[in-house]
């Protein structure tokens, strides 16, 4: 497989409208991810191509985040006709992060995801009560999982979780695949306090925070 036919499979095999996505989709995403990983110099390929072209780079570069505490995030795909966005993903080591602990949260769009190098745990939530306008929650573990190299797993939006890199001396490296937005915004939550707080993307975050600043009110996120 090379990344043009990486690319193709994702578009043409996978309903990325499909509602049951989790059941009928996210088996296919993850094969053709498993393909992808076995074959490291697609992403090597793929890497190289966007270091090579201006343009590429510059339509790519302003949705990546690096350097960030725990998660690096590097955009390989994103195209006004693909509902779906390639990235390759860096959780860093205890060591690298300072001991720094990923929030429990949840994303707007279902994920597949396959690790290709290390590994990671994640605790996945159930939540038991919600109250939108007081904007509180109670969640349960619903779910503890070690992924390793070779590994894939798959996330609904809306279902929260957690990702943790236990290791100090070992990154790990995960090639994921995000579809379209079907809810209006992530959420972050602290199980601690039972409350949340809901984010949005680059552009209406920074809104958001022009907003409260304005305001001089320093009680935003």
């Amino acid at each position: 497989m090379d990344w043009s036919a990486f690319v193709a499979a994702l578009k043409a095999d996978v309903d990325w409208s499909d509602p049951r996505y989790m059941e009928r989709q996210a088996p296919i995403v993850e094969e053709i991810l498993l393909r992808a990983a076995a074959s490291p110099e697609v992403i090597h390929e793929r890497t190289e191509a966007i270091l090579a072209d201006d343009e590429l780079f510059g339509r790519l570069a302003p949705h990546m985040a690096y350097p960030r505490i725990l998660m690096d995030k590097f955009v390989l795909h994103m195209e006004d006709d693909s509902p779906f966005r390639v990235r390759l993903h860096r959780f860093k080591t205890k060591r690298q992060n300072g001991g720094a602990i990923e929030k429990v949260h949840y994303h707007k769009w279902h994920c597949s995801t396959v690790m290709v190098r290390g590994g990671y745990h994640e605790r996945q939530f159930e939540i038991l009560h919600c109250d939108e306008a007081a904007r509180t929650a109670r969640l349960a573990v619903q779910l503890h999982q070690d992924l390793s190299p070779g590994q894939t797993n798959s996330l609904p939006a809306g279902r929260p979780h957690q990702v943790i890199n236990e290791s100090d001396t070992e990154p790990c490296i995960t090639l994921f695949v995000r579809g379209p937005s079907v809810l209006p915004h992530a959420r972050i939550f602290d199980p601690e306090q039972e409350v949340f707080y809901n984010t949005y993307g680059p552009d209406e975050q920074l809104r958001v925070g022009l907003s409260h600043m304005g305001r001089l009110d320093p009680d935003f996120h």
